[in-house]
């Protein structure tokens, strides 16, 4: 397989440094801390404190992320979405403000807006970029043995890394890890292939 990959680079020619657009999807894993997220629902206790500890405090999901992309004079300008999800089988009851609450799933989305930068060497492009997003949290918890299901809207951003390789001039795969500077964001990391459109 490695042998078939670089076979396929040294072939691909893609003139990666030009103008173009770009198009990946993929998969998500990331680590969010959600302590601070203030969730809410206008019909059921608050709960303040279910959020303030585990499994809130470093969740791990796993989904889907897509990226769109202009790529101009080696300047980046993205846009994105992630839909992870996370569940949290087997989270212990606990009893709050005179609740018994159980922790049972969390999901989020996630709109995504990019400023970076890449430079090509060859067929291989390392890149760099400034994210800022809006997330949408949504958590099932069992309050007194009934779903309820609690939600929030935050802002983030974060710093993201990574390489495209591209295997043929319109067709590429792409890995990157992101850390987290402000919002629930802790790390997380891509794997996806992408298709390019342009010279």
């Amino acid at each position: 397989l490695s042998c078939c990959l670089v076979a396929s680079t040294v072939h691909a020619d893609p003139g990666t440094d030009a103008d173009h657009f770009e198009a990946t999807m993929g998969f998500l894993a990331t680590a969010q801390d959600h302590r601070a997220t203030g969730f809410s629902n206008d019909a059921s206790p608050a709960l303040a404190q279910t959020f303030a500890r585990a499994p809130y405090d470093r969740a791990l999901g796993l989904g889907l992320r897509y990226d769109a992309r202009a790529v101009i004079s080696r300047v980046r300008m993205t846009v994105g979405f992630d839909l992870p999800f996370t569940s949290f089988d087997g989270a212990a009851p606990t009893r709050v403000d005179e609740h018994d609450v159980t922790a049972r799933s969390l999901w989020s989305w996630g709109l995504r807006f990019g400023l970076g930068g890449e430079y090509s060497f060859g067929a291989v492009t390392p890149f760099i970029d400034l994210q800022g997003a809006v997330l949408g949290v949504s958590t099932t918890v069992n309050v007194d043995g009934r779903a309820a299901e609690y939600d929030a809207l935050r802002f983030a951003f974060s710093t993201r890394a990574g390489v495209r390789i591209h295997l043929r001039r319109w067709f590429f795969v792409t890995a990157s890890g992101e850390v987290g500077i402000i919002g629930p964001t802790l790390w997380s990391a891509d794997v996806g292939v992408g298709f390019r459109i342009g010279s």
